[in-house]
């Protein structure tokens, strides 16, 4: 929970259900409900290590540095899967809505594909690689 002092809320995690306690670490990416979100994975290469939330951070801010459009575009998928899956968690807990984990994923794809076509990148093979990555016309 983001804010202990509020000891009346169910500490659970509510998009799993499995009674686990609500921390970064299980609710970013350690949380069934979040690893179904990330089967995006896959498809789009997205290694993340999964391990301490802290230590994966660290990671992806040395592996992803520097301003090379991939780099921006794998940064651009990592804050929109902490993003999306804490606003799903907080629709959940406070409004009771409820989404699958393939409508949140398409969500988070959109959000990157949205970003790479809002920038100006030049006419290179690489681009042409980023845009079949991504599925971007």
């Amino acid at each position: 929970m983001d804010k202990p002092w509020l000891a009346h809320i169910n500490s659970s995690c509510v998009l799993c259900s499995d009674g686990a306690d609500e921390t970064h670490d299980h609710l970013f990416f350690r949380c069934t409900y979040s690893r179904g979100c990330l089967t995006v994975r896959r498809t789009l290469r997205f290694d993340w290590p999964n391990r301490a939330w802290a230590t994966d951070v660290l990671w992806a801010a040395r592996r992803w540095r520097g301003k090379h459009y991939v780099s921006t575009a794998y940064r651009a998928l990592l804050a929109s899967c902490v993003y999306h899956i804490w606003r799903e968690r907080n629709i959940r807990r406070f409004d009771g809505v409820q989404r699958d984990t393939r409508t949140v994923g398409a969500l988070m794809v959109r959000d990157v594909q949205q970003m790479i076509l809002s920038v100006e990148l030049p006419t290179a093979v690489s681009t042409c690689a980023l845009y079949r990555l991504w599925r971007i016309p």
